[in-house]
């Protein structure tokens, strides 16, 4: 496990990780305290990274929080959105904490798990270009977020509730 903080070349920063459960993710607030969430997709040993459009990197699906929403409904959403997946049991594992740099600002993100049986059929959109199956064992690309890589390798070497 690398020591935190780490940075990515922007100069963002995943500052803080720590377990926990769906209660004490509901109990830390609204979308001002986590405004975002993230979805660790495991299959077969893997991770499931995708390749943003915008951002140019390999990444772990998630998005922002849509007024009225729980963390849990945009992890939800955003997997849909972002992969095609639907219908999966998530798991809240943990919260990162990350320190941003356009704008500047500390942030929670809710970070979910997703274990998967079988290879889920995958929809490329707009904002998702391609995918990857990434073994967390494996090096960090140069094209991949280390912060999402990290968060990638944390969830995976928790056990399962």
């Amino acid at each position: 496990m690398t020591p935190l903080p780490i940075r990515d070349r922007a100069g963002n920063a995943l500052t803080g990780f720590r377990s926990v459960s769906e209660a004490e993710l509901r109990r830390l607030g609204g979308r001002d305290v986590v405004p975002a969430a993230l979805v660790v997709v495991e299959h077969a040993g893997s991770v499931l990274m995708v390749f943003d459009a915008w951002r140019a990197d390999w990444e772990l699906p998630g998005g922002g929080r849509e007024p009225g929403e729980s963390a849990r409904r945009t992890a939800i959403r955003e997997l849909r959105e972002e992969t095609g997946i639907h219908g999966v049991g998530l798991e809240a594992v943990a919260v990162a904490e990350f320190d941003l740099v356009a704008p500047e600002r500390h942030e929670l993100l809710a970070v979910y798990r997703a274990r998967l049986r079988a290879a889920p059929r995958l929809l490329l959109n707009d904002e998702v270009l391609d995918f990857l199956w990434w073994p967390p064992s494996d090096p960090v690309r140069e094209d991949m977020s280390p912060l999402d890589a990290e968060i990638a390798r944390r969830v995976a070497r928790m056990p399962a509730a």
